[in-house]
């Protein structure tokens, strides 16, 4: 699903037809045919992960028992068991990312607690750092050996993560010069 697209088109929705919309997927998430499909599909020790709207990302959970209404998982992320409504469960393994193509800065539906974001201060220089909180106006970021920067979401840009999720690899060769570690004389590994 294009969330970019969708919440598009709720920004031009009415309050009323926000609250109406509400209701009825409230209803639909609470169908007791849509439980049972997930339910059998589920499986107790089955890995997978969930949505996390505080968060806003996945984590990555283990069901441990199947109730009425809810499922007890795992969660991988901070090792507690925790009580979720079946509709949380991301079954289909969907990307959640929002991703807006021509909005200045990032929108909160496009940031994650974790992500790695980048901004310039009001002297242009850049910082780097990792989502700690998302607040209603602007982002916590943690930043290396500065601290924590509360920014506001217009201002935020994506940081390539030069390390990515390979194991011990890079998905840029280069060599590291400066203070800030730029990369000098790299390319990009396919």
């Amino acid at each position: 699903m294009d969330y970019a697209q969708l919440l598009e088109a709720l920004n031009r929705a009415s309050t009323f037809d926000l609250f109406r919309l509400n209701a009825m997927i409230n209803r639909e998430l609470e169908s007791s045919e849509r439980i049972g499909r997930i339910k059998a599909a589920l499986t107790i020790g089955q890995k997978l992960s969930y949505f996390d709207s505080n968060s806003n990302s996945l984590r990555d959970c283990e069901v441990l028992q199947l109730k009425q209404k809810r499922a007890l998982v795992l969660d991988f992320t901070d090792g507690k068991r925790w009580t979720v409504p079946y509709y949380m469960l991301n079954l289909e393994g969907a990307d959640v990312r929002v991703n807006h193509g021509t909005q200045k800065g990032l929108s909160r539906h496009a940031i994650a607690v974790g992500d790695v974001l980048g901004f310039k201060d009001k002297h242009g220089l850049e910082h780097f750092g990792h989502v700690l909180r998302l607040n209603s106006k602007s982002v916590t970021l943690k930043v290396e050996e500065e601290g924590q920067w509360r920014v506001a979401y217009s201002l935020l840009y994506r940081v390539l993560d030069g390390q990515g999720d390979q194991e011990g690899g890079f998905l840029i060769e280069g060599e590291r010069a400066g203070q800030h570690g730029q990369l000098i004389q790299g390319s990009l590994i396919e």
